[in-house]
């Protein structure tokens, strides 16, 4: 590739690439080594190249997404740098699993709890909501695509109950979701914001994946 530029931009070459991808998940550290290098000489032709072809490449490329997110955790520093750099350019799917909730008492009324969750400007999605419980459990996944990683976005999350009297907000949070593309998965109890009883402690437990769109179905591309 070094030598011949133009087979960057061949056909040639986005097809070869899902075997590298199956090159670097056999596990041998030779061929990672190799593949690694491959892979950021591509990644580094993106912006020379057609927009289509960059794309494409880049597409296949995320198919070895969870591998960089392994070798962040369990590789060398060599190449936990170079994954770094590759995943922080790779499209990829975040997931957000809204699984439970906790303690979530209602001061007027039975509470019938629901979450909204937006990322950015993005238009808001919705769990079902749970009929007379301060337990709810949910266990509802909701998927985005992005072009490129999430890089400085925030997840919002408000949870609301409706009853007789009208819909309340229960409480609500923020996160971050720059980390999670070199986590992988990011599973947690974060405790809600809210304005009444300062003194109860309301939850949701929440969990957030980054990986490859191939065979995902998103609700919203950014």
């Amino acid at each position: 590739f070094t030598n011949f530029p133009k087979l960057l931009l061949s056909e040639a070459t986005t097809s070869c690439i899902p075997h590298l991808v199956a090159a670097f998940k056999s596990g041998r550290g030779d061929a990672q080594e190799s593949v690694l290098d491959m892979l950021c000489l591509l990644k580094r032709s993106w912006s020379n190249m057609p927009v289509g072809i960059a794309k494409s490449q880049a597409i296949a490329a995320s198919d070895a997404i969870p591998i960089l997110q392994m070798l962040m955790k369990t590789g060398p520093a060599s190449f936990r740098e170079r994954a770094d750099r590759l995943l922080l350019c790779l499209p990829g799917c975040l997931t957000v699993t809204v699984i439970r909730g906790d303690n979530l008492k209602h001061t007027i009324g039975s509470t019938n709890a629901f979450c909204q969750l937006r990322i950015g400007n993005g238009p808001p999605h919705q769990t079902k909501a749970v009929n007379h419980s301060i337990s709810p459990e949910w266990k509802e996944a909701f998927t985005w695509a992005f072009d490129v990683p999430p890089k400085g976005q925030k997840l919002d999350i408000i949870c609301k109950s409706k009853n007789t009297f009208g819909k309340s907000t229960l409480g609500r949070l923020t996160i971050k979701i720059d980390k999670v593309v070199t986590e992988g998965v990011h599973r947690r109890v974060f405790n809600l914001i809210h304005d009444s009883h300062k003194d109860i402690t309301r939850t949701l437990e929440i969990e957030i994946m980054w990986s490859s769109c191939s065979g995902r179905l998103s609700n919203d591309t950014i």
